[in-house]
């Protein structure tokens, strides 16, 4: 029998699968190790033994043996300036149907004996560096793509599509229908929450805590999106505490106001992407299971310039390594027909 590896790896963890050619997952490995080491170590050698160890540790869990292993798909921030490798961006518009084509290979044996395969993130086109109009519309991926490759497998790809991927930074993938990847667009509403919960004077207000789905209050939500466009931004916070202290709103339901203000800020954004010129027939695909993800699904579904929302909050595997693994198939297809 053959197997496949792939490798997510991203600012703080590092994630090893092991699967079997049909697609099941014997095992896999997670560390608390990613390119934010590197960046401290000054050197990326303990990315490369704990990955290297990580995959040794799988094979012999499950008694295989290098040789039978057809390959290694590595994704994420390994293929950055702080990665295994670094390897460059391709440019958008970059057609999904074909990402095989560009797939780097490269021998490291101090990770593995074998070959191992790089997939290189996506960045926009930028025609002037020297001018911030032309920065705004700039924007780059390592790791969504895969993520991306996975949804597209699911959903299709024979019509406009923005698929949502929420994080600590919120991604937004603009496909068209042809399968082709125009641009994408970054947001960096999950890390700003973060900060906010945990790092101003509103924290106590929330009681450093992210809303749950248990305390889910699309109500309080929507309300954080409307102070944020009739107060603005920072007043809009502020006026957590002025709720906490001199109201009778919940620590729960001032966590959905504060969730809504940050999204607010999603919101606008997504309207001025402008990567479609008509979004009428767009379809949404919003990738995730927690409240931040239902709070955008709900908020866009309210947006009468959207038409077409989807949640898609299954996460039996993570996208990433259905990704690689999707891709990795469709490169030894063609390498081995």
């Amino acid at each position: 029998m053959n197997y496949i590896i792939t490798v997510d790896g991203g600012t703080s963890n590092t994630r090893t699968y092991l699967w079997t050619a049909n697609g099941q997952i014997l095992t896999q490995r997670s560390q608390a190790i990613g390119a934010k080491t590197s960046a401290i170590n000054g050197s990326n050698q303990a990315w490369k033994k704990a990955i290297h160890n990580m995959i040794e540790s799988m094979l012999t869990e499950c008694a295989v043996s290098d040789n039978a292993v057809q390959g290694v798909y590595m994704s994420g921030m390994l293929t950055s300036d702080l990665g295994i490798l670094e390897v460059p961006h391709l440019t958008a518009p970059v057609s999904m149907k074909n990402y095989q084509e560009h797939l780097v290979r490269v021998h490291l044996p101090e990770v593995f004996s074998k070959e191992i395969v790089l997939i290189p993130g996506i960045k926009n086109t930028l025609s002037n560096p020297e001018s911030l109009d032309s920065l705004r519309t700039f924007d780059i991926m390592r790791g969504e793509e895969t993520e991306t490759y996975a949804l597209i497998e699911q959903y299709g790809s024979d019509q406009n599509t923005i698929y949502i991927l929420p994080g600590s930074h919120n991604k937004y993938v603009f496909i068209d229908e042809n399968c082709t990847v125009l641009a994408t667009s970054t947001t960096l509403s999950g890390e700003l929450l973060n900060s906010i919960v945990n790092d101003t004077i509103v924290a106590s207000s929330v009681d450093h805590g992210f809303p749950s789905m248990e305390h889910y209050n699309l109500e309080m939500i929507q309300y954080g999106c409307e102070m944020h466009r009739k107060e603005g931004f920072g007043r809009a916070l502020f006026l957590t505490r002025l709720f906490d202290r001199f109201g009778s709103q919940s620590k729960y339901n001032l966590q959905n106001y504060v969730l809504g203000i940050v999204l607010e800020s999603d919101l606008t954004a997504l309207h001025n992407a402008a990567f479609f010129k008509d979004v009428t027939n767009v379809r949404i695909v919003i990738h995730g299971n927690g409240a931040f993800s239902h709070a955008l699904y709900d908020l866009l579904k309210e947006d009468p310039a959207f038409h077409n929302i989807v949640l898609d909050d299954s996460e039996e595997i993570p996208i990433a390594a259905q990704g690689a693994f999707h891709l990795a198939m469709k490169d030894l297809q063609t390498h081995y027909p």
